[in-house]
Parts: structure tokens; C-alpha cells; sequence
């Protein structure tokens, strides 16, 4: 069927299983808002376009969903800047949409326009500028997939007026794109996990460093079942809070402090996490990037401890501190590999083995 570039965008919506998004309406994204009445989709009337992409990233946090948000050109456009840094270097996916001056006049200093993708490059996963309405509908496909594939982030696709006007033949691009160059690693090598699972067997005074990955791959059940398995502290960042439970029910319904957690690691974090972490032997790092709030002085951080780190993020690998071994994949796969190794090949007596370091530890605490 022939649409406009306005009604092929909320079709391509509902194709992603869009049920709200959040803007605010501009002269260049007017006939998107004509169209939207029609369209099914909850809109989300924000007072600025900054709020428009952190409520889209807000979402996403709290859905797991791909956060949509649409505002207008110019001023819109670089109005949500803030809210795309902030959900790129939190990898939280969204796909925001700019309105953008008719294709013709891209170039000419037209009214309200701005380079959004010159913008935005330094702090998106991908943008794109829609030159050509044939390729509106794989656009949008892939600016989705981009979002919430390997390891999640914003997209910004530029739409400019004219090719919201114009018409084509519609069809929903079938089966995932096929981006050359783009192929995220969710099975991790075994052989890697081995040779991780090797440095655990040995350590003393392990301990479990995860962050923003380890919530992003649902891999909260798994991280606290290996941390009890081996009876392993966990830290976390300040975006790995409440991936490991830091309470535990107690005796007659009320809730105990969990033997296992040190709470957030940092220069916001507690005393027993930081001596923790300095003096451990082995550092397993979970969905988390060695961030400088936690980390401080590099050469300083945890000095004498083999490190692990597993990330779907192949570029994170080592960017910050050196590591010993490098498990590429989804966090919740590695721990669900590592859980095997550690029922099939147990450490025995692991409980005994753990309890000086543990009790090192309390003595921290207190």
C-alpha cells in the first residue's frame, strides 16, 4: 500500500511494539502529529525536549524497552543532546526522532536547522539521515535494532520535512537487518570461561566487581547464585545496584544484611567494599567498565588481584585497566557457563576455604 512518510513512521512503530513516546510538536514534525490520532500510540506531552529523552530513557530503564522519543528540528534536535549523552554512557536503548529542514535546503543555514547527526555523533551507537523515503521503513528497523542489540545505547534518525511528505510503497522490512561490521557476541568462549573458572578455583580473596551489564542481560538470579555457589563478595556500581540483593529474609519475616554483600564500591562507596576490592586476589568484573568514580587512581586499583571481565562490549575490554582474561558475550550466559563449571568441577570444603576472607571483611565493616 502507498503511505506518506508520516504514516509509514507510526507503522513502523507498531511493527516494534511501540505503546508510548514522548515529544513535543514542531513546525518541521507537524504531519507526524497530524497522523498520530490515528495511530494507536500514547503520546506523552513533555514542556521541553530535554524531558522528552530523559523520560525515554527513563522508560527504557524501567521497561526494558526501547525508549521512543520525537521532537522538531533545530532547537528540539540539539535540546535532547543531554538526555542521548546521558543514555549512551549508561548504554540504555533509545531511538530519538528529529525533525529536519526539506533535504533541498540541508546546507543553506535554512531556518531551524542544525547538523543533529554531527551533533550527536560522539555520543550515539549510530544516526542516520533519511535522504530517500524508500528507505524510511529499514531505517527505522535498524535504528531499533542497533538500540537494543549487543550492548544497548541510543540511536538518532533525522527526519527531514519532505521526506515525512512523501509517498511510497509501504512494506515492513522482514527478518533482522543485516548491518556489515556490526555482529554482537551473546555466546561467550568456553574456553575462556574456563580458564576464568581455573583463576577462581585458586583465589583466597575473591571478589565479584558488577555493574549497569549485569541488570541489562537479567542476570541478577544467576550473579547471586554463583556469588553463593562460591561463596564470592559482590560489589557493585552505581549502575549495578539491585542485581545482588543486599538484604535477606530473616528469622520470623525480617530481613538481614546478605553474608555476601559489600555494598557500592567507589569513591561514593563503602569502607569494607574499597579494602575489599585493594586487597583481593581476583577481581571478577561483570558487566562493568572500571569506571574513574570507582577505580580512582588506575595503577592503584586493586593491585595485587587477576582480573576478569565479561562484557558484551568487545571495545570495553581492558580500555581502563589492563585485564587478564576477556569473556565476550552476555553476562548472563558467562554466569550461567561458569554456574556448570561450578556444579560439575565444585571446590571443596569452599565454605571453609572463603570464611578467613570473610571475616576479614566483617572486620572492615565494623
Amino acid at each position: 500500500m502507498r503511505l506518506k512518510g508520516a504514516q509509514i513512521f507510526f507503522e513502523c512503530l507498531k511493527k516494534e511494539h511501540v505503546e508510548v513516546i514522548f515529544g513535543f510538536p514542531g513546525g518541521s514534525v507537524l504531519d507526524i502529529y497530524h497522523e498520530l490520532p490515528k495511530a494507536g500510540i500514547r503520546h506523552i506531552l513533555v514542556r521541553h525536549e530535554q524531558g522528552a529523552a530523559h523520560m525515554a530513557d527513563g522508560y527504557a530503564r524501567a521497561t526494558g524497552r526501547v525508549g521512543v522519543c520525537l521532537v522538531t528540528s533545530g532547537p528540539g534536535a540539539t535540546n535532547t543532546v543531554t538526555g542521548v549523552a546521558t543514555a549512551n554512557m549508561d548504554s540504555i536503548p533509545i531511538v530519538v526522532f528529529t525533525g529536519q529542514v526539506p533535504t533541498a535546503m540541508i546546507g543553506d543555514d535554512a531556518f531551524q536547522e542544525v547538523d543533529i547527526i554531527g551533533i550527536t555523533r560522539p555520543c550515539t551507537k549510530h544516526s542516520y539521515l533519511v535522504k530517500n523515503v524508500n528507505d524510511l521503513a529499514l531505517t527505522i528497523k535498524e535504528a531499533f535494532y542497533l538500540a537494543r542489540k549487543g550492548r544497548p545505547g541510543p540511536v538518532v534518525v533525522d527526519l527531514p520535512k519532505d521526506m515525512i511528505q512523501s509517498e511510497t510503497e509501504f512494506r515492513y522490512p522482514s527478518g533482522e537487518p543485516v548491518l556489515p561490521g556490526y555482529r554482537p557476541t551473546y555466546d561467550v568462549n568456553m574456553r575462556q570461561v574456563k580458564k576464568a573458572y581455573d583463576s577462581i578455583k585458586q583465589s583466597k580473596r575473591p571478589v565479584i566487581y558488577a555493574g549497569g551489564g549485569a541488570i541489562l542481560s537479567r542476570a541478577s538470579e544467576e550473579l547471586r547464585r554463583f556469588a553463593e555457589l562460591m561463596q564470592i563478595p559482590v560489589t557493585n556500581t552505581l549502575m549495578g545496584l539491585g542485581s545482588f540483593p543486599a538484604v535477606v529474609p530473616g528469622p520470623g519475616g525480617s530481613k538481614q544484611p546478605h553474608p555476601l554483600w559489600l555494598g557500592m564500591l567507589g569513591m561514593h562507596g563503602t569502607y569494607r567494599a574499597n579494602m575489599a576490592v585493594t586487597h583481593s586476589d581476583l577481581l571478577i568484573a561483570v558487566g562493568a567498565r572500571f569506571d574513574d568514580r570507582v577505580t580512582g587512581k588506575v595503577a592503584g586499583f586493586a593491585p595485587c588481584a587477576t582480573k576478569i571481565q565479561i562484557d558484551i562490549d568487545p571495545t570495553s575490554m581492558g580500555k581502563t585497566v589492563p585485564v587478564d582474561t576477556r569473556i565476550v558475550g552476555d553476562c548472563r550466559d558467562a554466569l550461567q557457563k561458569l554456574i556448570q563449571l561450578a556444579e560439575s568441577d565444585p571446590v571443596k570444603g569452599v565454605a571453609e576455604a572463603r570464611s578467613p576472607w570473610l571475616n576479614r571483611i566483617q572486620k572492615w565493616e565494623q
